[in-house]
């Protein structure tokens, strides 16, 4: 039996009980032993515990018996973790209550053992022999299956069945089985159909090894097992479980005589065509007096009666320059007044619209910062008046954005800066290494183009103001650092006219088209929490010759320092990581030499914490 498969019985005798070995102990897994039972096992150095777990009832009295080439130490715990005896080779004890019991083994140097289970007053049944009748036929009770220990049996599913149930409480766990031949491939998928439950399952064979789990390589909510071959003829099983939450679920059972087609997942490469096209006229949020503004961000604001004013901030570092603006919303009786503060507190710029020339607008145009930190502008109403209003400032010659649209290489565009203080926003897609070119022509006799070139993450890659010749920018060439998608913001020097212009902008140079990612499959996905001192073990199915890449995961918030291990099945060692490039994630690949059960091994390097551990098929 293996050792997951003990873990998940145990896991259901003692309710999810935690073992407390030693502080400096390596637990081991936990290991099942019956009474009058005897199993053998090494023990490497004194940083190890096994532990071994029985069920008994209330008054029994058990002895425990190891003998090996170096003293063990045993430790008897009950049900609910408490420590009842503790000995060297050999304890006894009357228990207290019925449950599950634990016995934990250390040692002071490698020892090799064997451990016996017995009664104190009882005998051992294998050492009895009856005295034959001819009228008497003792029939011994039946040893219950290995998978009666799993869940709760719900029955037999064939091939191409469909079946769904539904986990009410959340220590529920349902048990399927399948009469199995040698050869046959099972695919078995569990996904969620109502409430909040997240499947997993676990595939067992017929001597109740375990041959594969899954968690989420269904996608989403769903568990999923690929193509995994059985090696006899036999009772097979499979058990559900909801992640301790509730709701329905429903299984798919495939077996076939060869592997069914998948379809691999290639891994996506830059593009410059992924986003989505973006909405022209944004919706402009409502503002809240003495939040911060956000540069070139505009936000809805309103004075309900005469007198009243509103106050907001914005950062600014030392040597920008920034450009602030109010307009009356439509419909709006407000003839708005602007108070600039600088980060002392005094007043530095008042804007109205009669000093503004800017439209209707009040405007405090490329100002040059003296000084960081926060500066505040106060909005009232001249001349009694009250009502709504848009407040914007900016980095740069401008204060809010008029998007134009998405635009495309080697074309020109027309148009025009309506008032002064806005800009104009056109979107362009690059690749990662795209080089370009980009230009603005002023059609207008007061307008000095000015132009800049925006990542997708906001920040600034070039800008020209007359490098065109006369008053045209030019920006003569600007690679992107990353593929997305980039802004051409085009505003006027100083913030000093509105205009018509052109704008046109061409690919100097295309970056390589990359070559394309291998192909993957996901065989087995699992999100767990990883105690200290704890090894835990993670099976799939692969066939001999396949290229694995496994991946352990930290979540978010975790301290895991994970280390992971893949093991053969015979359980050598094949392939380890540790550490990754940029993380303390392990992340590496294999190749598989047979077919069969393979085991992830996954503990923590001094610490605990949720994880997830994937393991995927590399294709090309």
């Amino acid at each position: 039996m293996s050792r997951r498969l003990f873990l998940f019985i145990a896991v259901l005798l003692v309710g999810c009980q935690a073992i407390n070995p030693p502080p400096t102990s390596l637990t081991l897994p936990i290991r099942l032993i019956a009474f009058w039972e005897t199993a053998s096992g090494t023990l490497q150095s004194a940083d190890e515990a096994q532990p071994f777990q029985f069920a008994a009832q209330a008054g029994d009295g058990i002895r425990v018996q190891v003998t090996g080439s170096n003293p063990v130490n045993i430790t008897l715990q009950s049900p609910d973790g408490t420590t009842l005896v503790q000995g060297v080779d050999k304890v006894e004890a009357a228990l207290p209550t019925s449950g599950a019991y634990t016995v934990l083994l250390t040692v002071g140097a490698a020892t090799q053992y064997d451990i016996e289970l017995g009664y104190t007053d009882r005998l051992n049944p294998a050492d009895f022999t009856a005295t034959p009748t001819p009228t008497r036929v003792v029939t011994p009770t039946p040893t219950p299956p290995y998978y009666a220990r799993l869940g709760t049996l719900i029955g037999e599913v064939a091939g191409g069945q469909n079946r769904r149930g539904e986990f009410v409480r959340p220590e529920d766990r349902h048990v399927y089985t399948l009469n199995g031949r040698s050869g046959d491939y099972i695919t078995v998928e569990v996904a969620q159909v109502t409430g909040t439950v997240d499947p997993v399952v676990h595939f067992y064979g017929p001597d109740g090894s375990e041959l594969a789990a899954d968690d989420d390589s269904g996608g989403g909510s769903s568990a999923r097992l690929r193509n995994v071959r059985l090696a006899q003829d036999g009772l097979y099983s499979f058990q559900v479980w909801g992640h301790g939450f509730s709701g329905e679920y429903h299984i798919d059972l495939a077996v076939s005589l060869s592997p069914i087609p998948i379809t691999t997942q290639a891994a996506r490469l830059p593009t410059a065509t992924a986003t989505p096209q973006e909405p022209l006229i944004p919706t402009i949020q409502a503002a809240v007096s003495g939040q911060p503004l956000e540069d070139h961000v505009p936000l809805l604001g309103s004075l309900e009666r005469a007198g009243d004013f509103d106050r907001y901030s914005f950062k600014v570092v030392q040597g920008q320059l920034i450009t602030v603006g109010v307009r009356a919303d439509a419909n709006s009786a407000l003839q708005p007044r602007l108070e600039l503060y600088d980060p002392e507190g005094s007043l530095i710029y008042t804007a109205t619209v009669a000093n503004s020339n800017a439209e209707g607008d009040v405007l405090i145009p490329s100002l040059l910062a003296a000084q960081n930190g926060d500066y505040v502008v106060f909005i009232s109403g001249e001349r009694n008046t009250s009502g709504a209003y848009i407040v914007s400032y900016g980095v740069g010659f401008s204060h809010e954005d008029v998007r134009r649209g998405i635009t495309v290489s080697d074309q020109v565009y027309t148009n025009e800066i309506l008032r002064r203080g806005q800009s104009e926003l056109w979107s362009l897609d690059l690749a990662q290494d795209d080089i370009i070119s980009a230009a603005a022509s002023p059609l207008s006799v007061i307008l000095d183009p000015y132009l800049e070139l925006i990542a997708p993450d906001g920040t600034i890659i070039s800008t020209d103001d007359n490098s065109g010749g006369g008053r045209d920018a030019f920006i003569a060439s600007a690679r992107a650092p990353i593929s997305g998608r980039y802004r051409l913001r085009l505003s006027a020097a100083r913030a000093a006219a509105d205009g018509q212009y052109t704008l046109v902008w061409r690919i100097i140079n295309r970056a390589p088209t990359a070559t394309p990612a291998p192909g993957t499959v996901l065989l087995m996905s699992y999100q767990d929490i990883m105690p200290e001192n704890v090894y835990q073990f993670y099976p799939f199915y692969g066939e001999a010759g396949a290229r694995v890449s496994i991946r352990v995961r930290a979540e978010s918030g975790s301290t895991l320092d994970p280390v992971a291990v893949l093991l053969a099945p015979d359980g050598s060692e094949i392939a380890a990581g540790d550490d990754g490039a940029n993380d303390l994630n392990p992340n590496f690949t294999a190749s598989l030499p047979a077919s069969g059960t393979y085991q992830v091994r996954v503990n923590g390097y001094l610490s605990r914490g949720a994880f997830t551990v994937t393991v995927e098929q590399v294709f090309g």
